[in-house]
């Protein structure tokens, strides 16, 4: 009884510890901001389940509605300065499994977040080789 109880706390403590590493790695990765505004997720699944399989176009401005920035600017703060007021409601962001997925609801976010800055947003490697070669 005894080998089976100090096992018990060793899986639980094991556990405990790989989540927490998976945290504090997520948490490094985005540099401490956080994410848009979205559905609360599900443990290890995140928002699978949320995700639309018909008319998804539809489905996705209903989420913006719900759980916009714009119902929820007092709890934000200063997180969503950056983004312009005209559509902090159109961006949302839903967790499946260890993924994070940003939907982008309106024209105005769009052309904002991916030609305005999109060179901050593609996670594309930087290449020294290429700079060695460019006059």
């Amino acid at each position: 009884m005894q080998l089976l109880l100090i096992n018990a706390v060793d899986c639980l403590a094991i556990s405990l510890f790989l989540y927490l590493l998976i945290v504090f790695r997520d948490h490094r990765r985005r540099g401490g901001l956080p994410y848009p505004p979205g559905p609360p997720p599900r443990p290890i699944i995140g928002n699978i389940l949320d995700i639309p399989k018909d008319a998804p176009w539809i489905a996705y401005v209903n989420m913006s509605k719900k759980y916009g920035a714009h119902n929820n600017l007092d709890n934000a703060g200063s997180s969503l300065l950056k983004l312009k007021p005209a559509f902090q409601g159109d961006v949302i962001g839903l967790r499946v499994f260890s993924d994070v997925v940003v939907v982008l609801n309106s024209f105005s976010a769009l052309k904002d977040l991916l030609e305005k800055r999109g060179q901050t947003y593609s996670e594309r490697p930087h290449l020294q080789i290429a700079e060695m070669y460019v006059l």
